[in-house]
């Protein structure tokens, strides 16, 4: 076994400044929006976090563990593919270490597997431009988990259902688990020690993320809030065929606190040199993928994040770099709209921090009627000095307007954001059209 001195940059310094808690104002706003949420969706159960930069942390919960139990901030869910940027921090800590390069391929760690290019880099696995096919979507897989729910899968047991490439290394971009599958085993061939054990040393207790674990290799500590899939409460079936067969790629547990705690680490370079942090977030192909992260408009705001999707319980974090907003949401639902109490809770957060702001001393600015669905009014810009712009759902520019009273009566019914541009700030705000 090697002996490794692993890098951690300042950690400390994020509990300090993270234990304050957000004014009282926001928090009611941001538990009024999740309640809403969980009561219009009829979700089992959430638990959220934001942080604020400007102020600390938000705590939430709504909904239920199951019946009469009602979700508390301690409770952990698994977080699914979230578990990725954790296996690509702790990666990247070897590549600090001077252990292995990011260029190193596949052969220069591991035996040679059948439909497996030994020629794969390790930032080609990170980026999922391995062309490698992804193990979850072969017909037979969730059969063979489901069989023997209480079977342990070995990567290398892992290795036999891995397909026939879906093309050559680096010419397309298709996102797979296989791939974080393999930089696991690279991490233990160059480290020497248990994937467990290093992402515990390297990251978990530096960061004193201590309700986040990697099932089946780790003891289960705390409360774990029950999966619910498709209506059906599945807490007594084992997970551990399942964890151990998503492993590296979705086998983790986490509160939403300690995400938004992680995120924070992460992106403030607390636990990434500034040099490595920079090929995280260097964001490739048609999944604008880094690693373990991808960027993506939400809400009509471009965002770093990461969902995460496994029987029973569905994740999201995101991190808003043109403020340094965190949100991250847990749910024991599956499926749900997660994606949307996310959007909801950072345009909560948007909201809160531009309200009340006077532009050219005409006040705050107000549009109105909200909800509506022929006309809305902008009050409180100059009418030659602003561009409003509205979003649907899904990021996209659905209407555009340089006029104090625009005609949204073509827009279907929904929720959008709206951003309005003066040459002095930038407002965002939440619009419901009805019918």
């Amino acid at each position: 076994m090697k002996l490794i001195l692993f890098a951690v940059f300042s950690a400390a310094v994020f509990y300090k400044g993270y234990s304050q808690s957000v004014d009282p104002a926001l928090a009611a706003k941001l538990q009024t929006r999740l309640d809403s949420l969980q009561t219009l969706y009829a979700i089992e159960g959430i638990s959220a976090s934001v942080i604020y930069p400007a102020q600390g942390q938000w705590l939430g919960v709504s909904g239920e563990s199951h019946a009469g139990v009602p979700v508390t901030p301690d409770m952990e869910f698994g977080i699914g593919s979230n578990t990725k940027l954790f296996t690509a921090v702790t990666l990247l800590n070897l590549v600090e270490n001077n252990l292995l390069t990011l260029n190193d391929s596949l052969h220069e760690w591991l035996p040679v597997y059948p439909n497996v290019d030994p020629d794969i880099t390790i930032r080609q696995l990170l980026n999922h431009v391995s062309g490698l096919e992804d193990i979850n979507q072969v017909v037979g897989f969730d059969d063979s988990i489901n069989t023997d729910p209480t079977h342990i899968f070995t990567p290398e047991e892992l290795m036999t259902w891995v397909g026939p490439p879906l093309f050559a290394p680096g010419t397309d971009w298709s996102y797979s688990n296989t791939n974080y599958i393999i930089a696991a085993m690279i991490i233990e061939s160059a480290s020497g020690i248990n994937f467990g054990q290093i992402l515990r040393d390297s990251v978990l207790t530096p960061l004193g993320l201590d309700s986040t674990f990697l099932d089946v290799e780790e003891t289960v500590t705390g409360t774990i809030a029950h999966p619910w899939h498709s209506g059906i409460d599945i807490a007594a079936t084992p997970r551990i065929s399942l964890n151990s067969a998503t492993w590296s790629a979705g086998g983790m547990y986490s509160t939403a606190g300690e995400m938004a705690q992680w995120y924070y680490a992460v992106m403030n370079n607390q636990i990434v040199s500034p040099a490595l942090f920079d090929e995280l977030i260097l964001f490739t192909g048609s999944g604008n993928y880094g690693f373990g992260i991808s960027e993506q408009v939400m809400g009509g705001e471009t965002v770093w994040g990461h969902g995460g999707n496994v029987p029973g319980y569905l994740s999201n974090v995101i991190y808003h770099p043109a403020s340094g907003i965190i949100v991250s949401v847990l749910t024991n639902d599956n499926p749900c709209p997660v994606s949307i109490i996310v959007q909801e809770l950072l345009l909560a957060v948007l909201e809160y921090s531009t309200a009340g702001i006077p532009e050219n001393g005409l006040g705050e600015l107000v549009v109105y009627p909200n909800p509506a669905h022929e006309i809305i009014t902008v009050k409180g810009v100059k009418a030659t000095d602003f561009n409003l712009m509205i979003y649907d759902v899904s990021g996209n520019l659905v209407l555009e307007s340089n006029t104090q009273q625009t005609d949204i009566s073509l827009l279907k019914a929904g929720v959008y954001v709206m951003h309005i541009q003066s040459t002095e700030a930038l407002y965002t705000k939440r619009l419901v059209i009805e019918n």
